[in-house]
């Protein structure tokens, strides 16, 4: 053990090996697959987030798939598949929701930076 008088003192009984010893709780920067953190291999990030911290983790997805699928194998369709769907139907409305936000979003930004474009495409819709 170090002494606290002098940090650099030795001990040769103790044996710390790579990535061992004395290490700080790191836990806040590594919650990875958190919302926190963009992992984004395909689609749309905001959607992402949204569906994972307002309907249902990846784990708790995965978990609903699987029971409606071994629903499915032994022939019934109980509670499992009800609750699949209505996750399906959360998902797709933050699906809309978040699309709606974006051409909105989207919109303002032409008209700031380009009135008459934005205006021609109001005309056209």
């Amino acid at each position: 053990m170090k002494s606290l008088t002098n940090p650099f003192s030795f001990n040769p009984f103790i044996w710390h090996w790579p990535l061992s010893g004395d290490v700080k709780d790191i836990s806040p920067t590594t919650t990875w697959f958190s919302p926190q953190y963009e992992i984004n291999l395909a689609g749309d990030s905001a959607i992402e987030k949204a569906v994972v911290t307002q309907v249902a983790s990846y784990g708790r997805q995965l978990g609903k798939i699987t029971q409606a699928v071994l629903e499915l194998a032994d022939g019934e369709s109980g509670d499992a598949i009800a609750s699949l769907r209505k996750m399906a139907d959360d998902i797709n409305a933050i699906k809309q929701h978040t699309l709606a936000e974006k051409i909105e979003a989207d919109l303002m930004r032409l008209k700031q930076q380009d009135n008459a474009a934005y205006e021609a495409l109001l005309k056209r819709l």
